[in-house]
């Protein structure tokens, strides 16, 4: 006997002698392509927004350069991209790790504990990167403010390689000064 079925059932010609009345129906199921991860995911992880809006507005303050910096794929969990962004400058390079927190004190104030476990973590990363500077940029959950933790020493550092540039553009203006006298 012939099943009216046999076009529909992915259990056609495996299960037929053992079917009554329709009873191990199965439709078939629809093939779909392979398509990138990415492009599927309903969800997003936690606090990658927060990572793409620091990288595109490091971008953007940094004007000499074209994107110097970029996000890390798998946000920094492959042994060979560590941390969530990476710099490219050429005095500057640097690593950051992106934290964004939405917990809030029993006052109902917002707040987020900065972990030094994540700031020796990220020295340690950033000297595997072979980056000497390393920040932790951080947010509140639903602001568009951001802050950073970073080592005293390196904001020091900052100061004085802005300091020296400084000093060079003022050298350079007064040679240029006198050249056209």
């Amino acid at each position: 006997m012939e099943c009216t079925y046999q076009n529909e059932c992915s259990n056609y010609e495996k299960s037929c002698f053992k079917c009554f009345n329709y009873n191990l129906y199965k439709p078939v199921k629809e093939r779909k392509g392979l398509s990138a991860k990415s492009s599927t995911r309903k969800e997003k992880k936690e606090g990658m927004d927060f990572e793409n809006r620091g990288t595109r507005r490091y971008n953007q303050n940094v004007h000499k350069a074209k994107d110097v910096a970029r996000r890390q794929i798998a946000s920094g969990a492959l042994h060979f991209a560590l941390g969530d962004m990476i710099t490219e400058e050429e005095l500057t390079a640097a690593l950051a790790e992106f934290k964004e927190r939405g917990s809030t004190d029993a006052r109902g104030h917002k707040q987020i504990t900065i972990k030094k476990e994540w700031l020796d973590k990220l020295e340690e990363e950033a000297k595997q990167m072979r980056r000497s500077y390393y920040f932790l940029p951080f947010t509140f959950k639903g602001s568009n403010k951001d802050y950073v933790a970073l080592d005293y020493e390196i904001l020091l550092s900052y100061i004085q390689t802005i300091q020296a540039l400084l000093e060079h553009n003022r050298l350079l203006a007064r040679q240029i000064e006198d050249n056209q006298k």
